[in-house]
């Protein structure tokens, strides 16, 4: 019996992965290609990210509406459409 579980032991390690990247000290969060500590930090990262995207968004919608001859009406309601577009893309993104 005890040789049994010795084959089962050692079937079992050999087909093991190697060992994930938390335990070789890289990161246990990735987000963006950058590895993080903790959740905390990946999160951290991640509503930066969001809050970013949603300000291109509002910029690059606003200025386009702006430069076609939308008005100020017209443009605003544009770039509010683009800071919920540039938010939903940023925040559908890799998850922490």
């Amino acid at each position: 019996m005890r040789i049994v579980s010795t084959l089962i032991i050692a079937a079992l390690a050999t087909a093991m992965p190697a060992l994930p990247a938390a335990a070789q000290g890289q990161g246990r969060y990735e987000y963006n290609g950058q590895r993080y500590e903790t959740r905390a930090q990946c999160l951290r990262a991640k509503k930066r990210s969001e809050k970013r995207a949603t300000i291109v968004g509002a910029v690059a919608a606003g200025a386009g509406a702006a430069l076609l001859g939308g008005n100020l009406g017209e443009t605003a309601l544009v770039a509010g459409g683009g800071a919920v577009v540039g938010n939903v893309i940023a925040s559908k993104s890799k998850r922490c």
